[in-house]
């Protein structure tokens, strides 16, 4: 499964210390395309993150399948690791004191089994909410009590309107 951890320089190298890191400098983050430039599409998950938070990503290497970005814009010493292919978002704190008596690599291996279980835990949350009741809308709310309309009201009024329009 696809990881990527997004943090501040300062973080990064930290975690660069890992025996097993690879550094790499990236992708370019723009391409020429007509008379403009336009934003790479090569690396999906740099894509996603520039049209989400409007930043750019810097690639800084890997290990294995975790990639690791530097975003400027990051002040604090925190890590967002983007999980799986739909980039699930899990937010840690980074623990410097963890890092520096066990080492980079235990780090990692610490943040790996915490995203999966929080990615787990995830997918049975949304089975949950799945199961759920979803409300029903009543159409005649709209004419008889224009304050108190939800959009499932709106949904139940049009789908009544196509109905009607149908016979």
């Amino acid at each position: 499964m696809a990881l990527n951890i997004v943090s501040n320089t300062n973080v990064i190298v930290k975690l660069s210390t890992s025996k097993y890191f690879r550094r790499s400098l990236g992708l370019v983050q723009t391409v020429e395309k007509g008379s403009s430039r336009v934003l790479n599409q090569k690396d999906p998950f740099n894509y996603f993150y520039s049209m989400r938070y409007n930043a750019m990503l810097y690639g800084q290497g890997n290990v294995g399948d975790i990639k690791f970005y530097v975003d400027q814009y990051i002040l604090e010493d925190a890590l967002a690791v983007y999980y799986g292919d739909n980039f699930e978002e899990f937010v840690f704190e980074f623990d410097s004191k963890y890092l520096a008596e066990k080492g980079a690599d235990s780090y990692l291996g610490f943040i790996l089994k915490e995203c999966d279980r929080r990615y787990e835990e995830l997918k049975v949350n949304n089975e949950l909410k799945k199961l759920e009741p979803k409300p029903q809308g009543h159409a005649d709310k709209l004419v008889n009590s224009p304050g108190q309309v939800t959009y499932e009201d709106v949904k139940a009024y049009m789908e009544e309107k196509r109905r009607n329009a149908q016979l």
